[in-house]
């Protein structure tokens, strides 16, 4: 069964990117036929998957605004079999304020991507809770929510987590169905801080992956080459 992931947070810088490139190639890498979104303006997902900006004729704002069918959006990523992108680019951040009259407006990526056959579909989306990030969590079937080890990581969770209770229209252990909190940039070193954001999480324990990412430069997101 196909499955569609948004891998969101409003907070910028928590690892939204890195977490969508690699699960992206990580499946590819495993013989699934992967999708991966730019759903972000600032289209780190599409650089980081060498694809340079501007050398493409359509990106997925495109689809979104001027409803272009997205397997004209749609590249493949040479460096890795099974792996595609629809591009993002800075117009995206027009979409927003384009798609507000339009009746239905959060379904519109649903209504694009719903004929795709892609094995997953991986959105990987801007930090904030707007029209597009809306977009993203109506067409999911799968969330994704990466959370900074940090002081600050927790800022505007619960705005997040209520938004995804009023698209998905979920509540209580519904949401251990489809969300999962992905801690990242962990230093073991900061153990203040460690237990303190732990002690934040504790009535979202069946929501946290038993995997932490550790704080890695390695890990942040580098062009193919």
């Amino acid at each position: 069964m196909r499955k569609v992931v948004a891998v969101i947070n409003q907070k910028g810088g928590v690892g939204k990117t890195t977490t969508s490139i690699n699960l992206a190639c990580g499946l590819a890498l495993k013989g699934k036929q992967v999708l991966l979104i730019d759903f972000d303006p600032q289209a780190h997902s599409t650089i980081g998957l060498g694809i340079e900006p501007g050398s493409f004729r359509f990106a997925i704002h495109d689809v979104l605004v001027n409803k272009k069918n997205v397997k004209e959006v749609i590249l493949p990523i040479p460096k890795i079999k099974n792996l595609f992108l629809a591009p993002s680019h800075i117009r995206l951040d027009k979409a927003e304020q384009q798609l507000t009259p339009e009746m239905f407006r959060e379904a519109v990526l649903y209504k694009s991507i719903r004929g795709l056959e892609h094995d997953f579909i991986i959105i990987d989306c801007r930090p904030t809770l707007g029209t597009l990030t809306i977009n993203a969590l109506y067409a999911s079937s799968f969330i994704i929510v990466p959370c900074e080890v940090g002081r600050y990581a927790l800022d505007g969770f619960s705005d997040l987590m209520e938004s995804i209770d009023k698209v998905k229209n979920s509540e209580g252990p519904d949401k251990e169905q489809f969300v999962r909190i992905l801690l990242t940039k962990f230093d073991p070193r900061n153990k203040v801080s460690n237990e303190w954001v732990l002690e934040q999480l504790a009535s979202f324990k069946n929501l946290l992956f038993k995997t932490i990412i550790r704080k890695n430069e390695a890990l942040n997101p580098m062009p193919l080459t």
